[in-house]
């Protein structure tokens, strides 16, 4: 769904479609903003999260660092999920 600030800001009622449709806030007839469902917002940081930790620890392997404090580079990994989902 496509509207503008103006729009939104005269017609509160269409945040009732957040659950099912992210809503695009266009300014001037451009991409100004989107809302989306809080429960999304969270899951996207948190695979943004993800994809952040992953990037670390593929670099760490990448440059043969595989003990690390004395843990091997599974171990760091595995651990490293345990986190992301706590």
């Amino acid at each position: 769904m496509n509207i503008s600030a103006t729009e939104l800001k005269q017609q509160t009622h269409l945040l009732n479609h957040i659950k099912n449709e992210d809503i695009v806030v266009t300014k001037r007839s451009k991409p100004f903003a989107v809302i989306v469902d809080y429960e999304k917002y969270q899951e996207l940081l948190q695979e943004l999260n993800n994809k952040k930790i992953e990037k670390k620890l593929d670099a760490l392997n990448s440059l043969n660092a595989f003990n690390l404090g004395g843990k091997e580079y599974a171990q760091i990994k595995s651990e490293a999920k345990i986190w992301i989902y706590f």
